[in-house]
């Protein structure tokens, strides 16, 4: 908890000094360094530079800013606290009613001195909607800042939230209806619901902008018992393992017929996971437990134990009914090097296999908007359900 505090303290100071202007805050026993971050947001598609005004820019967490007239902006980013220059990854959330809502996870900033990004470029997105809101801590209400908010519709839109835990997604389609909305943070479970474990939490949109559609999504911090769902596989059939035995902490459940198992009150956080059966080598791995549901697989005997996937998903064309040829990359967070890429089938599946660690996994295709999630690996268990959606590029036949 003492942590967790020190970050809203920190978030309330990045605020103040966003207002202020200055590249520090300093007060009795403490400082909190910032750098400035500047560049310009153009409208996409077009032959000259078309400057975007008020649109809304967070880097890392920073408090919000604005672009003025003329597209530029300048966002004081919160840095780490040390003795020497450090160059560190910008995670970059833009958003502006009539756009499509972008994250750029793939530049960098120079911790000791200003930065002057390369251009960033949104793609207009009409007769869409907006939605604006703040994450927040359950037990405090205090906002959560850089927490991660990911809307499933037309296309998936995820966005970064700044220093108050307010966020703003924009490119929403269709214009209204009802839409799975995520957010995600790593000091905090994934689960809105702690009794059912539902890790969505669906928001109604009017058609309109920020002004007409808000909400308030509630987190609650890692530690906090909650049901845990998972699956357990055969690692050569991909056949699901009945009647397996899952211990997590002092709870445990037994496997279905479809392999699935559900365990209510469960403990979170740094956990050791269990799954015996008979036929198999016993899973026994400590995992971070934070209401994602799990993916076990284990071994025959004398088997190699290598996964089949570690990443897999479906990526939707929207429109389209023949969903293949999309390219599907997983590319390290911590250098950008790509580890394994994949081509959808005509169904839109896809998998990778990745050694353990974090992500940035992206589907592209030609006529396309892209799409990009974060996604961490954990030894011996596999992520599922790394779905996108892709909305046709404005003008592509």
């Amino acid at each position: 908890m003492p942590m967790r505090l020190h970050a809203y303290t920190l978030a309330l100071f990045v605020s103040l000094l966003s207002l202020s202007g200055c590249s520090g805050l300093k007060l009795p026993g403490l400082v909190v360094p910032t750098v400035h971050v500047s560049g310009r947001v153009y409208e996409a598609l077009l032959l000259e530079d078309k400057p975007i005004a008020g649109a809304w820019i967070v880097i890392n967490g920073s408090a919000p800013a604005y672009t003025d007239s003329s597209g530029r902006f300048i966002v004081n980013v919160p840095v780490p606290d040390t003795d020497s220059q450090t160059i560190i990854q910008a995670s970059i959330s833009i958003a502006k009613h009539g756009y499509l809502a972008r994250l750029i996870e793939d530049r960098q900033i120079n911790t000791g001195s200003s930065t002057e990004l390369e251009p960033i470029y949104l793609v207009p997105a009409p007769n869409t909607s907006s939605l604006r809101g703040r994450v927040v801590d359950k037990t405090t209400g205090r906002g959560i800042p850089n927490a991660e908010v990911i809307l499933f519709g037309a296309s998936t839109i995820r966005v970064r939230t700044a220093a108050d835990g307010s966020f703003l997604l924009s490119g929403i389609m269709p214009e209204s209806g009802e839409f799975p909305v995520q957010a995600r943070h790593p000091d905090f479970l994934t689960v809105f619901d702690l009794q059912t474990g539902r890790n969505e939490q669906l928001v109604v949109i009017r058609n309109g902008d920020e002004n007409v559609n808000s909400v308030t999504l509630e987190l609650y911090p890692i530690g906090t018992p909650a049901r845990i769902s998972g699956t357990v596989i055969n690692s050569e059939t991909s056949e699901p393992v009945v009647n397996a035995t899952v211990i997590l902490g002092d709870k445990r459940a037994t496997t279905n017929e479809k392999g699935e198992f559900s365990i209510p009150d469960a403990p979170t956080g740094q956990q050791t996971l269990r799954v015996e059966h008979p036929q198999f080598l016993t899973f026994n791995e400590n995992l971070l437990i934070n209401g994602d549901p799990l993916v076990v697989f284990l071994f025959a005997p004398g088997s190699l134990p290598s996964l089949p996937f570690t990443i897999s998903g479906k990526v939707t064309l929207q429109g389209e009914t023949n969903h293949s040829g999309v390219r599907v990359e997983a590319r390290r967070k911590v250098d950008g090097v790509v580890v394994d890429v994949a081509t959808t089938t005509i169904e839109g599946d896809y998998a990778l296999w990745v050694p353990p660690g974090t992500y940035l996994v992206k589907a592209s295709v030609e006529g396309f908007n892209s799409a990009e999630r974060e996604v961490v690996v954990r030894k011996g268990v596999a992520v599922t359900n790394i779905d996108f959606t892709l909305a046709r590029l404005e003008g592509s036949p």
